[in-house]
């Protein structure tokens, strides 16, 4: 009998933490949050953001004429860029409050899996353990023909191997390739 009432004590407890915790987690939810993920959009009034852990974006716009410090962060910020933000909810309107960047790492080597091209030039990759980061090409292999003909035919699902180091004055996730390591399957011995 004592034993039986320890584990539905403890089943109760159980119980009470999750729903405790599931209506605080609402309650953010109601008011707003915190997300961490790649700038995928940006224009005047909105940018949209694909958060850690979610496979589309999300609009949240911009009060250009309230919001100096939230414009004035932006200015630093492009697609392709990983991204904290807080957000406010106002009906179903996500409202930016603040952004940074976030340089996960800003020199290196990655090997991943292609989750998306986008714009014809810059690729989303997942690598197998770590947050998904954005690349895009430098300005000598922009003009490389060769090169971009080989982003632009990525496709979901290519492993890949890029060598990068950002540029933190104007794009944060710049990434310097070289073309074979940028070659779909490619890895480094």
């Amino acid at each position: 009998m004592l034993r039986s009432t320890r584990v539905s004590l403890l089943w109760a407890a159980l119980l009470f933490t999750f729903l405790g915790s599931s209506a605080v987690v609402r309650a953010a939810d109601k008011d707003g949050g915190k997300v961490a993920g790649i700038m995928i959009e940006r224009k005047d009034d909105y940018i949209t953001v694909k958060a850690d852990g979610e496979d589309e974006p999300v609009k949240y716009v911009i009060n250009k004429d309230e919001d100096k410090k939230v414009v004035a962060a932006m200015k630093s910020i492009f697609n392709a860029s990983r991204v904290q933000l807080t957000y406010k909810k106002e009906g179903d309107t996500r409202r930016l409050v603040s952004i940074k960047k976030q340089v996960l790492k800003s020199t290196g080597v990655v090997t991943g899996t292609v989750v998306k091209v986008y714009d014809n030039f810059w690729v989303e990759v997942k690598p197998k353990d770590g947050l998904a980061d954005a690349f895009a090409p430098n300005s000598t292999n922009y003009n490389n023909k060769e090169f971009m003909a080989t982003l632009r035919g990525l496709k979901k699902g290519d492993s890949v191997t890029i060598s990068y180091n950002t540029d933190g004055e104007r794009h944060p996730c710049r990434a310097d390739w070289t073309l074979p390591q940028m070659i779909p399957g490619y890895a480094e011995e």
